[in-house]
């Protein structure tokens, strides 16, 4: 039974309380609450990303868990709450992002798409026989003054963040960047920061399963994903960002070129690698004779492989996502 106070006045998004209040709205920001833990963070030179990857039952399979979206190459949104109603807006953005790119030949802004999902959202408020949309979505990304960081929410508002939280535990994950957080922090000190953001909130919550985080971190040089598990959250394992700080910045930018390395030029044909990676690809359901070759030539062996991400696979001709995702899975149960 409904509390008397609510009688009458949570039956739609379009009727006030007598104090003011909108309970549609705040039931939709209780569904936020309740989901996966998704944060963002503005750092010196770019924005990072995080969110819970945590699987409460062992049948699901991990990878299609999608709680991070890119929408243009400089823009990019992490959601918590109702991940179907998540899809809707995203696709919607997307479509957006197209139409304003074919009219005028270039992407939009972050601003521009903030602000027009917000108005999505304010419009599901005040008509009948629709409710407002239960997710939370962190927008960040980079225009010509430099990288943005914002967070909207079901009742239309946004506001332009420095770093924030949302979805369970967010109230500790908050706590923690308004103590810790500064905008001239470098990329590794906010993965670190995220990791302490992890650990504070994990802590709390009883229930059994398998911790995990996903990274996503958008600077100049891109997209980049880090997966973090839970032995990076109990401390067994070194973060990718404390790796990746000890051997500086050009192994990072001289990575992609193993795809074409010089070195492999004089590989002769037959050999025990290439036979390797052919053996595996053979392993892949759905794949034509063209992929496993265009495979087959990009990364000659298996260990080259192991180093490719999903979208190295999908800059092959006639590789999508699904495909990508199909050859990652067989490398994963080799190892």
């Amino acid at each position: 039974m409904r509390p008397k106070e609510k009688e009458a006045y949570d039956q739609a998004s379009t009727i006030f309380s007598p104090d003011g209040r909108m309970y549609q709205v705040e039931y939709a920001r209780e569904a936020i609450r309740r989901g996966g833990l998704a944060m963002g963070i503005r750092f010196k030179d770019g924005i990072l990303f995080g969110i819970d990857k945590s699987v409460y039952n062992s049948l699901i399979e991990e990878d299609d868990l999608e709680k991070f979206y890119r929408i243009t190459p400089t823009v990019g949104t992490a959601a918590s709450g109702l991940i179907a109603d998540t899809r809707v807006l995203v696709d919607l953005l997307r479509e957006k992002a197209q139409e304003e790119k074919m009219r005028y030949g270039e992407e939009p802004d972050i601003k521009t798409l903030i602000s027009w999902v917000s108005k999505i959202n304010e419009i599901y408020t005040r008509y009948e026989g629709v409710r407002p949309f239960g997710t939370a979505l962190i927008f960040g990304g980079k225009d010509e003054y430099g990288y943005h960081l914002y967070e909207t929410d079901p009742s239309g508002i946004y506001q332009e963040r420095t770093a924030t939280a949302i979805g369970r535990g967010y109230t500790e994950g908050l706590a923690i960047l308004e103590k810790k957080h500064s905008l001239d922090i470098t990329r590794d000190e906010a993965v670190q920061l995220a990791l302490d953001v992890l650990q504070a909130t994990f802590e709390r919550i009883e229930e059994e399963r398998n911790l995990g985080m996903e990274l996503h971190i958008l600077s100049d040089s891109g997209y980049e994903k880090i997966d973090l598990t839970e032995d990076h959250v109990t401390g067994k394992t070194l973060l990718p960002g404390q790796k990746k700080a000890k051997s500086g910045k050009a192994s990072k930018k001289t990575e992609p070129k193993r795809k074409t390395s010089p070195a492999r030029k004089g590989e002769k044909e037959g050999g025990s690698d290439e036979i390797s990676i052919k053996e595996l690809l053979n392993g892949v359901p759905k794949l034509n004779d063209k992929v496993r070759e265009g495979i087959a030539d990009r990364f000659r062996t298996v260990e080259d492989l192991n180093r490719a991400k999903l979208d190295d696979l999908m800059e092959i001709d006639g590789v999508g996502r699904a495909t990508a995702e199909r050859v990652l899975k067989a490398l994963r149960k080799k190892r």
